[in-house]
């Protein structure tokens, strides 16, 4: 499954709590998190596409739709990195390996 940027953000967010949230609380929080000024409709728009894309799911718990992640932080970046290794690698982990080591080893 592929996420945007925006969309990543916004399941960081849902990963990052122990309980199901609402909108307005995920608006809050990827706005602080990020530095965003998003809207109730732009973070609305993300979500629904992240329940089409089944990364979510959305339920009505009262008055409020609750979202839950369906799929776990390390299931996606499990995924992103093996599309990593795919494109970028020729499917070759040792070459993310050395190339991780090269441009994130700390100056010395």
């Amino acid at each position: 499954m592929e996420l945007t940027k925006c969309e990543s953000q916004v399941m960081t967010i849902l990963w990052s709590a122990d309980y199901d949230m609402a909108l307005p609380e995920i608006m809050d929080l990827v706005n602080h998190r990020y530095q965003k000024k998003w809207k109730p409709q732009t973070v609305s728009t993300f979500l629904t596409r992240l329940v089409k894309k089944k990364a979510l799911n959305m339920y009505r718990q009262g008055r409020s739709f609750l979202y839950h992640p369906l799929i776990s932080r390390d299931e996606a970046w499990k995924e992103l990195l093996s599309e990593l290794v795919d494109i970028w690698c020729e499917k070759d982990p040792g070459i993310l390996q050395k190339d991780v080591s090269r441009y994130f080893t700390p100056d010395k």
